[in-house]
Order: C-alpha cells, then structure tokens, then sequence
C-alpha cells in the first residue's frame, strides 16, 4: 500500500507599503492583480513585481511601456484598447521575471535572479536597494561585491546589499558583511585607513586578519577584530610630546601595553583604545630605580593642543614616592607638559585646608598628610 504525503497547506504571503499601493493602482484597471501576488509561491516573481513597483512611476506610464517597445514590443501586441495602467498590470504578468528585469533596468547580469529570489517573500523597506542590487551585478568596478553577497548563506537582507556597497574596497569579506550593521560602515572604513597609518598594515595583512574570523556567525560584531589591529599599533597619528629621544620616559603602544601592564601589574592594556584614538598616552618611567606609569591626556582649544598628567602609578596602581613625584615634575618641566603641583602644603596652609572640609586630593590621587 503506498503511504500518502501530506503536503503542508499554502499560505497567502500578505505584503504592505509601497508595494502595495503600487498592487492597488494596477488592481483598478486588472482585477485580482493583488491576489495573484498573494497567492505566488514564488519569492522571484513577487520580488521582480516589487522591484517594478520600487521603478514604475504610475503616474507617468507611458515611460514604462515606452521600455516595453524597445526590448519586448511582442508583449504589446495584444493591448490594443487598454488604458496605460492595464498595459502595465498585463506586461509585468505575462512576461517572466528574467525579462522584466531587463525592462526594467536595461539588462540583466548574471547572478541577479538568484539574488532577488533570496530576498524572500516581502518588498525590501528600502526601495532603492532593488536598483542598488542591479547596479552591483551589472558594473565590472563591482564584481567583488556582487560576488560577496552570493557567498552569504540563506535570505539575503537589505542591509547586505548597502553594506556590501559601501564597504572600503579592503574590508570586502564575508565575515564582515555577516557581521557589519549599516551603521558601523562609516567606522569600519575610517578604522581601515587608521591601520594603514597607525600600524602599517597592507591589503594582504587585511585580508588575512578577516580571513581567521569565523563565518557563519551570528550577534558577533567586529570589535575583536579591531582589537587585534589596536595590539600592533606602532604609530601615532600626531608628534608625541614627549621624544623618542628621551632616555627615561618611553611611549608604549599596541602590545607593549600589555607588556606593560603584566610587568607592572596594573591597568595599561585596558589603554589601548585611548592611545590608538590619541586621546591618551602611557609612557613608562625607565629611570633606574622606582618604576612608575605616566598617562598623559590630551587637550584641544581650536587648533592648540596641549597635555596634561592625568596620572602617575607605580606598580599595581600604587602612589609612587613624592622624590619620584618630583623628579617626572621636572621632566614635565623640560617638555612643557601641565601637571597639578607635587609640592607638599605647608602647615598653614593645611590647617586653612581642614578649616573649609578641603577634601580633593593631591597631584595623581596622592593622600593629604597632617603634621
């Protein structure tokens, strides 16, 4: 006896939008053009109609059918009679999803379809991307994009195709297009010119970081990644204020931070941010004797940029001694770096202190002694 399948029931896939105002239109001059669309099991079919809806203007129809003449006039042969809009809801039913396209936009590349059919079985909230779709397959300038989109697994969202059209020409990976929201493409291409300053890198060094991120993932986003570029940092976008030349006080970057911090036990790797943003700078004291960590901070008022000691640690954040307080004072001195003042208050000026409850601390978070 043969077992007998059941098969699943169909289900109307609805649609809203701009898509269907466009449906609407059509449905006035060919009934049922709506529900011809609802009841498509194909997403390719349904995604061409709204690709049409997203490039007809129904106010001007005449353009479209002017299309329709030049590259399928067959497909007019049997409208005699019928109003424009009529024409319009005939032609995108009669004529395949291959030969609307080419309608359409002038051609259809290779590749296209396949994309169309995977946007699944709603119009895009953007209407542009169909066109921007287009232009990606169809331009030779763009075959690596048009060729990282194919290589996404499953549905294929908007924001694919505006990522992978936006992307700087080095950043073109699957991962980062699984991975990259539209809003981060304007930070992930100013990164990638900061590594090629800040750290040396080259579009093969690029392309081989992308290449050890896992694909197929999903809620990952690329903040490991750079990290890993912000751990080889050897430059700065701006002179240092303190020189190279220095022989006791030497600017850590990239993994000499964590260098630093394992040594010194304290908190210079969670740094790496700052100094790769030039907002901060660590510089280690490597004066014989007492060790210490200097963090400078930089300020900005219109076109002047000056530097301020935000701090001074010793090992595992420790207060370091007021001589070694005093001595990083006078190598300030030297580079015209701002400080607050090392110098003890005297007596006088404590008991003025413990008068008013004066109770902010000293330079580098150093504690006020009473005499």
């Amino acid at each position: 006896m043969e077992q007998q399948i059941e098969q699943r029931p169909f289900r109307v896939q609805e649609f809203r939008g701009y898509a269907l105002n466009f449906a609407a239109r059509l449905e006035a001059s060919v009934p049922h053009t709506i529900l011809r669309l609802i009841q498509a099991r194909s997403h390719l079919s349904r995604q061409v109609f709204f690709a049409a809806a997203a490039e007809i203007d129904l106010d001007r129809p005449e353009a479209f059918l002017a299309q329709i003449e030049v590259r399928a006039a067959d497909v007019l042969a049997d409208f005699h009679g019928l109003d424009p809009l009529a024409q319009v809801a005939r032609a995108l039913i009669l004529m395949k999803p291959r030969r609307t396209l080419e309608v359409l936009y002038g051609s259809c590349p290779d590749g296209l379809l396949g994309l169309f059919e995977r946007f699944g079985s709603q119009p895009l909230y953007s209407p542009e991307v169909y066109r921007l779709a287009f232009e990606l397959f169809s331009d030779p300038r763009h075959r690596r994009r048009a060729k990282i989109l194919g290589q996404i697994p499953g549905q294929i969202r908007p924001e694919h195709v505006t990522v992978a059209a936006n992307l700087d020409e080095r950043l073109l990976h699957r991962s980062v297009l699984e991975r990259c929201h539209q809003r981060e493409v304007a930070a992930l291409n100013r990164f990638v010119e900061m590594i090629v300053d800040l750290c040396g890198a080259t579009p093969a060094s690029i392309r081989e970081s992308l290449d050890q991120l896992a694909v197929g993932t999903r809620g990952c986003k690329m903040t490991e990644w750079a990290e890993g570029w912000m751990a080889r940092q050897v430059h700065l976008p701006f002179a240092a204020p303190i020189p190279a030349t220095d022989p006791d006080l030497k600017l850590r970057l990239g993994r000499e931070l964590d260098d630093l911090g394992r040594r010194l036990r304290n908190c210079a790797a969670q740094r790496k941010s700052f100094t790769f943003l030039g907002e901060r700078l660590i510089f280690e004291v490597v004066k014989p004797g007492e060790q210490a960590v200097l963090e400078l901070l930089r300020l900005t008022s219109g076109d002047q940029t000056h530097w301020v000691c935000e701090d001074l640690r010793a090992p595992r954040n420790r207060r370091v001694s007021p001589e070694m307080a005093a001595w990083v004072q006078a190598k300030l001195d030297q580079h015209g770096i701002f400080y607050q003042s090392v110098a003890h208050p005297s007596a006088e000026k404590q008991a003025l202190h413990r008068l008013v409850d004066h109770t902010s601390a000293f330079a580098w978070d150093r504690q006020r002694r009473s005499e």
